[in-house]
């Protein structure tokens, strides 16, 4: 098994989890790459681990994005996150840091130091591909993290991260068969561009984007849908800077995405247009955002030229991110049954951890209020 697109048939998939989440230490690297508009001292007054509400909002999503798809029929891995304490953010993201081309598992160089240990969370899902898949198993040699690597004197100069060594996020390319777009921003800068095409070889080409979206990473900007046609964020994309690689296929144009409202007093690393950072099932059955009512209407539009009618007019396939309900999902009233049972949130984080099955039961009791002790699950 191969990965080359984005919309191919989805077979096995990484869920992170939100267990030991927390808003990191304020290092040079991240108040440059992530931070940019605030002051370090800010961040400083935050760090440590999330409210118990944001915690327990995090667990029921990722939760039921797992379990719907499976219902779909793709097998789901999540971090393997034992008893490492080196983690200094979250493990939610598995594709910001891995990038699957063909037969190749990419750890990519992050250029936030934050970030420097995330994939020991799924090293055991990566060693089963390279030994028993014959996959190459490629990682990336670890940035300096050296102050010289960011601008942080001039915030209004994008991107932030400088071009003194490699380093770039998986999140920055998008997989186009044998083109891989890649873009330079604040978690991407052009050395890491020829590296990765370096690795890769003359089987494929990768395309270096300049000033399409300096802030992070590509997929809330440019989504392929499927071969022939592309979704496009028409606040960033126009027809000067739009790809040449899309040039011919039909697109979609977003001019409006709806954005949560901000009901606690923390740090936003994203923008509004997160709502577009879809995941693409098949290539006529997408997973999104029930609340972007814009995106789904233009799928509608869509769908008299898409034979297969699961795509895009069911509930099923729309997930909600956010505020989950039982209303929203009956099939998951067994889950929030059990969920809401557990008033002590301790009880329930405990039981979400992914274990390895070596350990025993007091061994994790053990590890768990170690992690307490620290302030990570509280």
């Amino acid at each position: 098994m191969t990965c080359n697109n984005e919309w191919d048939y989805l077979e096995e998939v990484i869920v992170g989890v939100a267990n030991g989440s927390k808003i990191p230490t304020p290092t040079t690297s991240l108040m440059s790459c992530v931070y940019p508009e605030y002051e370090k001292e800010y961040i400083e007054t935050l760090v440590g681990n999330w409210r118990l509400e944001i915690l327990r909002e995090q667990i029921d999503d990722l939760e039921i994005l797992s379990k719907t798809l499976e219902q779909l029929g793709v097998k789901v891995y999540r971090p393997e996150m034992g008893i490492n304490t080196l983690f200094d953010w979250h493990w939610h993201c598995p594709r910001d840091l891995t990038l699957v081309i063909g037969n190749k598992i990419i750890e990519t160089p992050s250029p936030i130091e934050n970030r420097k240990n995330e994939t020991k969370a799924y090293e055991y899902i990566f060693r089963k591909y390279y030994e028993e898949k014959g996959y190459d198993w490629i990682k990336a040699a670890r940035p300096s993290f050296s102050d010289e690597n960011y601008q942080t004197d001039d915030i209004d100069r994008k991107p932030t991260l400088l071009n003194k060594e490699p380093m770039f996020e998986a999140a920055n390319c998008m997989k186009i068969n044998n083109d891989i777009l890649y873009q330079i921003s604040n978690t991407g800068n052009e050395l890491g561009g020829h590296w990765l095409q370096e690795i890769l070889g003359n089987q494929y080409k990768v395309h270096i984007l300049h000033d399409l979206y300096s802030y992070a990473h590509l997929d809330s900007t440019i989504i392929p849908l499927r071969e022939g046609l592309v979704l496009y964020n028409a606040s960033r994309v126009n027809e000067d800077n739009e790809p040449e690689l899309f040039k011919s296929w039909d697109k979609i144009w977003i001019d409006e995405c709806y954005s949560a409202p901000k009901k606690y007093d923390v740090p936003w690393g994203a923008s509004a247009w997160i709502g577009l950072n879809l995941l693409s099932v098949n290539p006529n059955l997408a997973i999104v955002d029930r609340k972007q009512k814009q995106l789904i209407e233009e799928y509608k539009k869509i769908r008299s030229i898409i034979e297969d009618n699961k795509f895009a007019m069911s509930d099923n396939y729309y997930f909600l991110f956010g505020s989950v309900t039982v209303e929203d999902y009956e099939d998951d009233i067994e889950f929030f049954a059990e969920a809401n049972a557990y008033e002590n949130l301790e009880v329930y984080a405990f039981n979400q951890i992914c274990w390895p099955d070596y350990l025993d039961t007091e061994t994790k009791v053990q590890i768990f209020y170690r992690y307490l002790s620290q302030g990570i699950c509280t």
